[in-house]
């Protein structure tokens, strides 16, 4: 048996050698078998892919459809939320609608609430008037009584200062009281009791303050705490407020340690005075009581 294969072998192999249209024919034979193959696995790659394409198919018409059924729900979603606003913004419209009427009611009473007020600004305004009106008038009338009861008081100090002359000095400081008396009212606004007013009286013997033997002499109000400096004539000047201001001053430490108080105010009183000697006394700090001022 192994003799015939080998036999077989050895013709096989003579023929493909020695005849070339069997060796042709073999090795179509061969090439055809190796296409059959190749086709078969081709055959089955393909089978493989479409298997691969179908379920790709399917998983992509799954998510297709789950696509699909995610927009149908986002869409019914956005429907339902449409829906809420379209009901939001009508009730925001009637809210707005209810504040715009509540808004024109507001401005429609204070409208009428301005109207009353200015109605009452206005009544309030010719009260007022009326009232300055009768003012000017109580004025009028109480500069006219002023005026009179200054010309009384001239009148009496006038006929005192005829008199003194003749009375000297006793009669001096007799007017002086008088006309403390008289301007008591005025006196005690500032604070001062014409009644505790004293003579005060500096002689200079050695000159310390000006010239030797030169007589300072002031009537002062003295409290607990300062001592107010009153200077008393009849008719007063600017130079008179000059002289007031600076024996004062000169002598300031002098009247300071005899009181044991700090001088507080210069104060000057006078039934006349001059314009001039009014504002010299602004000037200097000096207060001013007086009955009637000289402008001329």
């Amino acid at each position: 048996m192994q003799s015939n294969k080998e036999e077989l072998k050895k013709t096989l192999l003579d023929l493909l050698l020695e005849d070339k249209e069997f060796r042709h024919a073999v090795a179509g034979a061969i090439g055809y078998k190796e296409l059959l193959d190749r086709f078969a696995r081709v055959e089955e790659r393909m089978a493989k892919n479409q298997a691969n394409s179908n379920r790709r198919f399917v998983r992509i018409e799954k998510e297709i459809r789950d696509l699909r059924e995610e927009m149908n729900k986002l869409r019914q979603d956005m429907l339902e939320g449409f829906r809420r606003h379209d009901e939001e913004f009508a009730r925001v419209w009637e809210s707005i609608e209810k504040l715009r009427q509540d808004m024109l009611e507001g401005f429609r009473r204070h409208d009428e609430e301005l109207k009353r007020h200015w109605e009452s600004i206005e009544k309030l305004r010719q009260d007022m008037l009326e009232g300055f009106r009768r003012h000017d008038e109580e004025f009028a009338k109480m500069r006219q009584d002023m005026q009179e009861g200054f010309k009384r008081h001239d009148k009496l100090l006038q006929e005192l200062w005829v008199g003194q002359g003749s009375l000297g000095r006793r009669m001096g400081k007799d007017l002086e009281k008088l006309i403390l008396n008289i301007y008591r009212d005025q006196l005690m606004q500032l604070g001062i009791d014409k009644d505790k007013a004293r003579r005060f009286k500096y002689i200079d013997k050695e000159g310390l303050y000006g010239l030797k033997g030169k007589v300072y002499e002031f009537d002062v109000v003295v409290s607990n705490s300062h001592v107010d400096i009153l200077e008393v004539k009849s008719y007063m000047e600017e130079e008179d407020m000059v002289v007031f201001y600076e024996k004062v001053n000169s002598i300031r430490q002098v009247i300071e340690v005899e009181y044991r108080a700090g001088v507080k105010r210069l104060i000057a009183v006078a039934v006349h005075i001059d314009k001039e000697a009014v504002d010299k006394a602004r000037e200097l700090g000096i207060e001013c009581i007086y009955g009637n001022m000289v402008t001329d």
